[in-house]
């Protein structure tokens, strides 16, 4: 079977995986078409099912492509979104999507309804498997969502500080971006019976993945100051924390200025303000470093890929998932 004619013959088992739970959840008309509406700006945004594919190959690495499986890959899908609609109701951003469109106790039950959701494509595997392996992802998918939350925590206390180092803001990003990536490859490896080693190699592999978005979103955020409101909003982005710990005297004077307008929001941090912060961010090398930093953890990602025992064809498709994730499509 082709490639393009294998990954359709997936989407189609992992849409008749979520209709299956969805039906089985009897979920009132308004949630249903909310969930739906949810799925599918992911489809729109080129990404169908990218979380699920992520997973899926962790598995094909150990033991290829086995459906029984696929309700693990779902799991993770949705519990992504989940996540997903938690930052963007935490940061207040993304007003374009769905879960950004309503309410915001709705959104959050909408992400709670989700998160469980999950949990029931993960029992699915009870049925089909042993006991041993749906207690392992489950454990594996319960320690993502506690390091997740606890990240998404500290995101909200630095945000709120003055001062933040760099080594702070890393930490940050392993337990909020690295851990879903990582919790995706390891998730399917395990489910492809893989030993502890490559366990742990593809978990770290999804971790550097991880990092690497993140830094990637930062900076793209970061040059998009007349549509993102990061800046506006002290969020903690690498170029904001990079510029907090080189700048000094009259320059550190004027970013803490521009750093004060977050009470008239982009209104108040206008044209003028952007251009200058702009031309700071280029003269202090704000690109140049989040690229360095990108470098690094993409060498990372390479040197590990590079060890594991897995075959020239599964390597390849790991590269390629960390080329396709180039920093500079982005800019």
């Amino acid at each position: 079977m082709g490639i393009r004619k294998m990954t359709h013959h997936l989407d189609c088992e992992i849409t008749s995986i979520l209709n299956d739970i969805l039906n089985r959840a009897y979920l009132s008309p308004e949630m249903m078409h909310l969930i739906q509406s949810s799925l599918n700006a992911e489809v729109k945004n080129g990404e169908q099912f990218k979380w699920a594919h992520l997973t899926i190959l962790g598995c094909e690495c150990v033991s290829g492509v086995n459906e029984v499986l696929l309700p693990g890959a779902v799991a993770m899908e949705l519990a992504a979104l989940a996540a997903d609609i938690f930052d963007d109701i935490q940061d207040q951003d993304n007003d374009n999507l769905p879960w950004r469109q309503i309410p915001t106790a709705n959104a959050l039950n909408l992400a709670i309804c989700l998160s469980m959701l999950s949990y029931r494509s993960l029992s699915m595997l009870s049925d089909n498997t042993d006991n041993r392996l749906y207690k392992e992802v489950s454990q594996m998918l319960s320690h993502m969502w506690i390091t997740a939350s606890d990240g998404q925590f500290q995101e909200v206390l630095l945000d709120n500080s003055e001062q933040v180092i760099l080594d702070q803001y890393f930490k940050l990003v392993e337990k909020k971006s690295g851990s879903l990536t990582s919790c995706a490859c390891k998730l399917g490896a395990i489910l492809g019976g893989a030993s502890e080693e490559l366990v742990i190699q593809l978990g770290s592999f999804g971790n550097y993945l991880g990092i690497m978005g993140q830094i990637r979103n930062d900076l793209n955020d970061f040059l998009s100051l007349e549509k993102k409101r990061d800046f506006v909003n002290h969020k903690k982005t690498l170029p904001y924390v990079y510029l907090l710990n080189v700048l000094k005297g009259n320059s550190a004077e004027q970013f803490n200025k521009l750093t004060q307008l977050q009470a008239n929001g982009l209104q108040g941090f206008g044209k003028e303000e952007q251009d200058y912060l702009k031309q700071l961010a280029m003269d202090e090398g704000v690109t140049l470093y989040c690229r360095v930093m990108y470098e690094m953890f993409r060498e990372k990602a390479m040197e590990i890929i590079q060890t594991m025992l897995i075959s020239e064809k599964h390597k390849e498709k790991l590269i390629k998932l960390v080329e396709e994730n180039n920093l500079a499509t982005g800019i």
